[in-house]
């Protein structure tokens, strides 16, 4: 049975015992603690796959002179998709009328966020050694001396093959060791839907977020069903783009239901290579990357809370300076995420609400309940838009595999 399949199977069991198991205080803790246990396990060989893959990404690039052409293009994207969604998302809770949200704020939820000094500091260390064993939910660390790795194993090939060999060695036992702890996803994505589910059943008055979710997820709708598969469609000569489509399924669905793109990782790289047939020199240098610092997703939602925060806290209309600060910021701060790359949307509306200060600092708490769901969504286009950028990316570099053709393999 294919990915996509097997993981709605688990999605379907998560469902069904979500539904039907009690709502009580012990179970839903119960549930917390397993899903926690599941998210650690998906984190397990996160950083030794980054660590060993992405220099062999580098040094590949540099012999056949693509690295610059690839690190531009690749940036170019994350820019005019993080500004478009930003916008996107402003004008959307601007212009659609679905009221106000009531202001009865929410409990805080635990954030794991970095200061940007702190960050730095956690790159840069005294002992580089020290990056090898952090903290696998900040990736940024350890991408830094693996692309330093990469950069000088192009040189003196004498000197460097060696340790190239053992790193893609080792590249490749950890990508097949990916491969097995993957067998597991649909049980991880059943422990994922059980604890969401519960968490919905607890909500006090859902009925009060309903028009802002739909809107949501109507937008998200469209992009991913409607709008990729057109660009895809042009980017390829008019060709069917619905085998990539089906190829990214099973990314789709784990991103959306574990709402970690970190957790999702092992498994959107499996799909780039089985299924979307990516290359390694570019899936592995461009995904861990765009996991950083492309999360466009990201910043349309935090755009749409944003806007819907301001409203709610007001009687009076959102005014064209409102809406173009939240634009703006919701834009820069979608660069700024690698501070905070576990719940990501909580983070950045934290930053957004200390910015706009005018008594807003913790406005966003009136969404507290929803942001689970909240983040499964910007877990969703945050890994679509990924996609489609590195196919783009595949196309626009000559990347692409002769007769390479995308499909459900995986």
């Amino acid at each position: 049975m294919k990915a996509p399949y097997r993981y709605l199977l688990g999605i379907g069991i998560g469902l069904a015992a979500g539904l039907v198991l009690g709502g009580g205080d012990r179970l839903f803790d119960a549930v917390g603690v397993v899903a926690e246990i599941t998210h650690r396990l998906g984190l397990y060989l996160l950083l030794p796959l980054v660590f060993f893959s992405l220099p062999i990404a580098v040094t590949r690039l540099r012999r056949i002179g693509k690295l610059g052409g690839v690190l531009w293009k690749a940036a170019v994207y994350a820019v005019i998709s993080g500004a478009v969604f930003a916008l996107l998302g402003t004008l959307a809770a601007w212009f659609i009328g679905f009221g106000r949200i009531p202001v009865i704020p929410g409990t805080a939820p635990e954030i794991e966020t970095s200061g940007l000094v702190d960050l730095i500091r956690n790159t840069v260390t005294r002992n580089g050694f020290r990056t090898l064993v952090g903290d696998s939910s900040f990736l940024l660390p350890i991408m830094v001396p693996a692309f330093l790795l990469g950069w000088h194993f192009h040189h003196d090939r004498e000197i460097s093959e060696p340790a190239y060999n053992l790193f893609d060695s080792l590249s490749r036992l950890i990508y097949r060791a990916n491969r097995y702890l993957l067998i597991l996803m649909p049980g991880f994505l059943a422990v994922f839907t059980t604890g969401v589910v519960l968490g919905i059943r607890r909500i006090v008055d859902f009925q009060r977020f309903l028009p802002m979710l739909g809107i949501l997820m109507g937008i998200t709708l469209v992009l991913v069903v409607g709008v990729y598969p057109l660009i895809l469609w042009l980017a390829g000569g008019r060709k069917s783009p619905w085998r990539a489509m089906k190829g990214m399924s099973g990314a789709l669905l784990g991103a959306a239901v574990s709402a970690s793109p970190l957790f999702n990782y092992g498994n959107l790289s499996m799909h780039l290579k089985e299924n979307l047939n990516i290359s390694r020199q570019n899936a592995a240098l461009t995904a861990p990357t765009y996991l950083m610092f492309a999360r466009a997703g990201t910043a349309m939602v935090t755009a749409f809370c944003m806007m819907t925060v301001i409203r709610s806290y007001s009687s009076l209309e959102i005014t064209l300076f409102q809406a173009a600060w939240t634009a703006l910021f919701s834009f820069l701060i979608s660069f700024a995420l690698p501070a905070a790359p576990v719940n990501g949307l909580a983070g950045a509306l934290i930053m957004m609400g200390g910015l706009y200060g005018r008594g807003l600092d913790d406005g966003w708490l009136i969404l507290a309940p929803i942001l689970p769901i909240l983040f499964m969504m910007t877990a969703l286009l945050d890994t679509s838009t990924w996609i489609i950028m590195i196919l783009l990316l595949n196309k626009n570099c000559g990347l692409e595999e002769d007769e390479a053709v995308p499909g459900l393999r995986f």
